[in-house]
């Protein structure tokens, strides 16, 4: 078999990838990580320590402030880290007079009695979080006080071990030992940092309680110990509630609850010598996601409690209501009495330090070596870290910082009372802010050469295939790519490779990466060059052959779905604008199908009743039908947060499905109904199509696994979001797993015998006498249409000829069985609504490839130009891949990522395998390019069994002259039509089978042009707008989308094109078995 096609496809895919990874690595730039680490001396109250603090040696300190870097004051108390994931503000603030409080509201009530009773030991303040908002990025900036990078997110799925200094690890350097309880997230981040960890699982969305309970358990006895100085517990309840409930489910009341009595028993047990912190990593959504920018999403609670000592008062200069996360590092490391990290940007907070007197330091001298302390070693990292990377800074306003801060440090010398210090600290925290600011705005610096060359080497793949295969006929691809030609393509691409990376610091390349992707993508270009001047003659002549302004709307409405990159609100109603042009190109498509039914069908004066049984008019009501199903996806969209003007269906929906109230699940309901309706007409059509006739394995798996399969995803919908309590979660697991198990299934009867058809054997010893060299296919479609014309009497004949079920759809049969099984699949990972979606896509699917393969037929004047689709349909169907998207609500935002995908069918039987949480995250995030393009193969076989089923269209769409002859047969028709006979249905693809697959070649290629040009305005747009005020907001999610879209859909493309090269393979050697037979 030739797989030459399919490795051109692997090769193609391959460049443009390779193009969006290296634009990705300049334009997502992460932050320079320092392996550099802070160390001081830690000055002591005991007389037998090393540096014991005495009335000479602060007298020496003041001497010479500056020099006091390299000291750290005592350690002030022991710490207890409470936290709660996803604890947002609203949740802890405690709202009077309100007789309804939300499920939210009014809960952690030990916090307000707390507060009330001991106002000057107990502080309850805004904890704010940098963006990204993913829980491993919070833990980062929590613990290294530095700021989170942008393309960071992606490594939520496996946390790797933080290599910058921190504060666990100066806690550890200092021997204070610390234990751990909850998320193990911590102990990825940090192994073998602690004295004991009881770390558990985090990642299971569907468990409220475990890692919990967990915790709850051993808490107590911990808390009873005295070999630990800091304590951290962290738990995930909350933050699951919302995942899978929102904030507004009652289980939500629970879980805070059970914090509330959590924090009381910790403040009953620990010892006046320890500060309680609780705090949240993040907020969380209306809908009870995170990972975005939204004050919703940052804004999270940190309370502060000790029994014995008061906390520092306002009058030290830092802000009392609002607590940046990254000055918790500096502000714990004070009260433990170690460095502060050396990364760290952020600014001590005396609000929630205990005001425990040092010995021979009065209150201000403590609070200037503790302020100046931070200050010198913010300054030491920021200018240190501008100087290993001066492009990235302007120099105007490093210079402002520097004499600033140099003026601080002769300031510094003069504070004798606290009214200096007070003004000082002012003046020094707005220093500090400005330092933080300036990091804001350009720590994640360009690399202008990987972004020029990724967009180059995006773009030249999409020009190549324009030229070369866009404007070269399916049959002239055999020529072009030759079998040995592709092996030495791959062996060229190897070396080029091979050298980019032994050779890549000689053309300043910063890494090996970078060489590799420059060198082989130069290569490949330099080869599609000579491959495209090589065949410039033929190319030219079919190009001068394309009409200069033909297609001309198909083009704009592809035009205008590129244009969404390059605006802000363009992208913020993507999906709008997407269903306008989806639309648009069903009307263009219907538009041409009723000029020609004008021309062919309606010749004469036009009768209604002759309107009313015309195919157009059908066809056009069903165009009607798609729109109006496009139209209906509207309710379905979910909401950004720039769109104040809709509701989130995830925040107006009830608590579940309830048995007992049918009402509060109406789309559930809805959503079970369009199942069972996809399945069981896609099983007719199958049946009608004598696709479901016969024992073999794939026929009983069609005929069979779509009712078991529909049944499981069913009862997955009713029973995953239901509000009936006590259900065992491994039987909702079980229906997942039945339906991955059938996919499973197809994919191996696909891969062994994929054909859907039942041979029966003549009843009689008749054969047909042909010649040894010739096909049997022909032979037996002479003798049917001389049966069905009556021209041959002996029945015995009849009776000799084999009879093969379901070779007319051969093809689509086994691309539309496999993709019901996939379908099922995203329907029970998606939301109920979601899954509503995902069906109504198929059905405007179904609908475009019905008038596209009547009008295809209409004006086809050849087998090459009836198995090509059009222009139209194929801009129609690649739109309708990308509406899918938001029509199954998903929203180019981080913090609308289906998490809860990850672990449908796995949360008792699978592990916890990060690699397929991914894969089922990225399935049900990208359904819908995945699914309509690995069936993509269907725009060039559809038309052919639409005929074979229905062929009383081929005489409805013929003209005049076929009209006068009333005697002439389908084939006849057929033949004056198309020049062959389309009565054998998908048949006659195997006897063209060089156009064929050529055609199938072309129409997986021109969809790398159209996904490979879309990436390419997303990355071009990112490049002109990288200074935009809404670059990370919106640009840079969008462009983060489109690129895993792109990995996605490229590897779809060729699973389809693999799909049908297998199913071809199966036909060849069913009628190579049948010519064996007859010759014998």
């Amino acid at each position: 078999m030739n797989f030459t096609y399919l490795f051109v496809l692997i090769w193609l895919a391959l460049l443009i990838s390779s193009g969006v990874l290296l634009f990705s690595r300049g334009f997502l730039l992460a932050r320079v990580s320092k392996t550099e680490t802070s160390s001081c001396r830690i000055l002591s109250t005991n007389p037998n320590d090393e540096y014991f603090l005495t009335p000479e040696v602060v007298n020496e300190i003041f001497k010479d402030v500056n020099a006091s870097a390299h000291l750290c004051l005592p350690q002030k108390t022991k710490v207890i880290v409470l936290v709660v994931d996803a604890l947002k503000y609203e949740f802890g603030l405690y709202k009077e007079n309100v007789k309804e409080p939300l499920p939210y509201e009014n809960k952690l009530v030990v916090l307000k009695e707390l507060l009330e009773r001991s106002p000057d030991h107990a502080r309850l303040m805004r904890f704010r979080a940098d963006p990204p908002t993913t829980t491993m990025q919070r833990l980062k900036g929590l613990t290294t006080g530095s700021l989170p990078t942008f393309i960071d997110i992606g490594s939520n799925f496996a946390s790797p071990e933080i290599n910058e200094d921190n504060v666990i690890d100066q806690i550890v350097k200092s021997h204070l030992p610390l234990v751990f309880l909850g998320d193990s997230t911590w102990t990825d981040l940090y192994p073998r940092r602690f004295k004991r960890a009881y770390s558990y699982p985090s990642f299971d969305i569907f468990d409220l309680d475990s890692v919990d309970n967990q915790i709850m358990k051993h808490l107590p006895k911990e808390l009873a110990n005295d070999d630990w100085q800091v304590l951290v517990a962290h738990f995930l309840g909350v933050d699951h509630c919302g995942h899978k409930h929102g904030p507004m489910h009652e289980e939500m009341v629970r879980k805070l609850g059970e914090m509330n009595e959590v924090i009381r028993s910790v403040v009953e047990a620990m010892d006046n010598e320890t500060t309680l912190l609780v705090m949240g990593d993040h907020g969380m959504t209306a809908s009870g996601d995170h990972g975005g920018d939204t004050d919703d999403e940052t804004n999270a609670l940190l309370f502060a409690y000790t029994k014995q000592h008061r906390f520092y008062g306002n009058d030290t200069g830092s802000d009392s209501e609002m607590l940046q996360q990254i000055d918790l590092v500096p502000t714990l490391a004070t009260i433990l009495g170690v460095p502060i990290p050396y990364s760290n940007l952020g600014l001590i907070n005396f609000n929630i330090i205990p005001e425990i007197p040092v010995p021979h330091l009065n209150r201000f001298q403590t609070l200037l070596l503790h302020v100046w302390q931070n200050a010198q070693q913010i300054y030491r990292y920021f200018f240190q870290y501008a100087l290993e990377n001066k492009r990235t800074f302007n120099v105007d306003e490093m210079d402002r910082l520097e004499t600033e801060f140099i003026l601080l440090t002769h300031r510094v010398q003069t504070i004798y009372n606290e009214a200096a210090f007070k003004s000082f600290v002012r003046d020094l925290n707005i220093h500090l802010r400005d330092i933080l600011s300036t990091c804001r705005e350009i720590w994640v610096r360009f690399e202008p050469t990987q972004m020029m060359h990724g967009l180059l080497f995006s773009f030249l793949p999409v020009f190549f295939i324009f030229l070369l295969v866009n404007n070269s006929r399916p049959g002239d691809y055999v020529r072009i790519f030759k079998a040995k030609e592709v092996f030495y393509t791959y062996l060229i691409n190897l070396a080029a490779g091979v050298f980019g990376y032994r050779y890549f610091k000689n053309f300043s390349f910063k890494t090996e990466e970078h060489g590799v992707i420059f060198f082989t993508a130069l290569a490949s270009a330099v080869i599609l060059a000579f491959h495209t001047l090589r065949h410039w003659g033929s190319l030219v002549e079919n190009w001068a052959a394309v009409r200069r302004f033909g297609h001309m709307p198909t083009r704009l409405l592809l035009f205008g779905s590129m244009a969404v990159f390059f605006s802000n609100s363009f992208v913020i109603q993507e999906a709008k604008m997407l269903s306008y042009l989806l639309a648009g190109s069903i009307l263009v498509l219907s538009h041409e199908l009723l000029r020609l039914s004008i021309r062919v069908e309606f010749r004469s004066k036009i009768k209604v009743s002759q309107v009313l049984r015309s195919t157009a008019l059908r066809l056009i009501l069903a165009s009607v039908l798609a729109i109006c199903f496009i139209r209906f996806a509207y309710t379905l969209f979910r909401c950004r947060e720039e769109q104040g003007n809709c509701v989130d269906f995830a925040t107006s929906g009830g608590p579940g499905f309830s048995l007992k109230k049918p009402g509060t699940g109406k789309s559930y309901i809805l959503a079970v109904f369009m199942i069972v309706v996809y399945t069981t007409l896609t099983r007719l059509y199958l049946r009608s199509c004598g696709n479901l006739t016969g024992n073999s394995a794939n026929v009983l798996l069609a005929r069979y696994g779509p009712t078991v399969a529909s049944i499981c995803a069913g009862g997955h919908v009713l029973l995953a979001h239901s509000s009936i309590k006590n259900i065992q979660r491994s039987h909702i697991d079980a229906m997942a797993l039945v339906i991955y198990g059938l996919l499973l299934l197809q994919i191996i009867v696909v891969s062994v015998a994929p054909l859907m058809i039942f041979v029966l054997p003549p009843r009689t010893g008749n054969t047909v006498t042909i010649n040894g060299n010739e096909s049997i296919v022909p032979e037996i479609f002479r003798k049917m249409k001389r049966m069905y014309e009556g021209n041959d009497d002996d029945v015995e004949r009849r009776n000799a000829i084999p009879v093969v079920y379901g070779l007319a759809t051969v093809y689509s049969s086994i691309v539309i069985a496999f993709g019901v099984f996939l379908a099922l699949v995203m329907i029970v990972l998606l939301e109920p609504r979601a899954s509503i979606g995902l069906v109504l896509c198929l059905a405007v699917g179904a609908i475009l490839l019905s008038v596209h393969g009547i009008l295809r037929y209409r004006t086809a004047t050849s087998f090459e130009s009836c198995v090509q689709p059009t222009f139209t349909a194929l801009v129609g169907w690649f739109l309708l891949a990308h509406f899918c998207f938001f029509a199954t609500s998903h929203q180019t935002t981080l913090s609308q990522i289906e998490w809860r995908a990850a672990f449908v069918g796995r949360t008792t039987g699978l592990g916890q395998s990060n690699i397929i949480s991914g894969c089922l995250v990225i399935l049900n995030t990208f359904c819908g390019p995945i699914f309509f393009f690995c069936m993509y193969s269907l725009l060039s076989t559809e038309t052919f069994s639409l005929f074979a089923l229905f062929p009383n269209l081929i005489r409805s769409c013929r003209n005049n002259a076929a009209k006068a002859d009333s005697t002439a047969t389908l084939s006849d028709l057929a033949d004056e039509a198309v020049g062959f006979d389309m009565t054998r249905g998908e048949l006659t693809l195997y006897e063209y089978e060089d156009d064929f697959l050529g055609a199938n070649f072309k129409l997986a290629a021109q969809f790398f042009m159209l996904q490979g040009l879309k990436i390419f305005c997303a990355m071009l747009a990112c490049t002109i707008h990288c200074r935009h005020l809404m670059v990370w907001k919106i640009f840079a999610p969008r462009f983060i989308y489109e690129a895993l879209a792109t990995f996605v859909s490229l590897p779809s493309l060729i699973v389809g094109y693999l799909l049908l090269l297998r199913i071809h393979r199966a036909v060849d050697t069913l009628i190579k078995r049948i010519n064996k037979t007859k010759v014998h």
